[in-house]
């Protein structure tokens, strides 16, 4: 036992060292937004998106404890549970940003950052260590493509939608 404890620690460290240097590479970490950490000149917008979207964020918020026992009892080899997170993107706004979950400890989420689908350098996923309070929305996305969950992002879809079609 004393063998692997002593291997296991160095391991670890190597581990989290290597989990680190993309976001050494890529300079500060994103920082996860949460009611209560976001700055003052980024309040404005956090509470106007809060509310245009305060139905589809409650019902989700309202089905994450079950989506996490999902993830807890072990996923099938292929799916991926994703957490939609806000991030600061400059002094006065945000951005929404997918994060793909790889550990749940308590009320803490261990999660590789993905970079935005429009982004013009190709980028690593970053990883960060968020609150389960931080959490926007979640989406349990099957092997076989079938998603679960995602509901702001379906809501935020079927708007972008309506506002397309043409007046009559």
């Amino acid at each position: 036992m004393k063998t692997s404890t002593f291997f296991g620690r160095p391991l670890l460290a190597g581990v989290a060292l290597l989990l680190a240097l993309p976001t050494i590479a890529q300079g500060p970490a994103p920082v996860v937004l949460t009611a209560d950490t976001a700055p003052a000149g980024v309040r404005p917008a956090l509470t106007r998106e809060e509310t245009a979207l305060a139905d589809p964020m409650r019902e989700a918020l309202r089905t994450l404890p079950l989506a996490k026992k999902k993830f807890l009892a072990g996923l099938p080899t292929g799916d991926q549970f994703l957490l939609s997170v806000r991030v600061i993107a400059t002094d006065t706004s945000f951005r929404q940003a997918s994060a793909r979950v790889l550990g749940w400890h308590g009320n803490t989420v261990q999660a590789l950052l993905l970079p935005p689908a429009d982004a013009a350098v190709k980028a690593e996923p970053t990883p960060v260590s968020f609150p389960e309070t931080a959490v926007v929305d979640w989406t349990l996305l099957r092997a076989s493509g079938r998603e679960e969950g995602n509901y702001v992002g379906r809501y935020i879809d079927t708007s972008k939608q309506m506002e397309s079609l043409p007046f009559r």
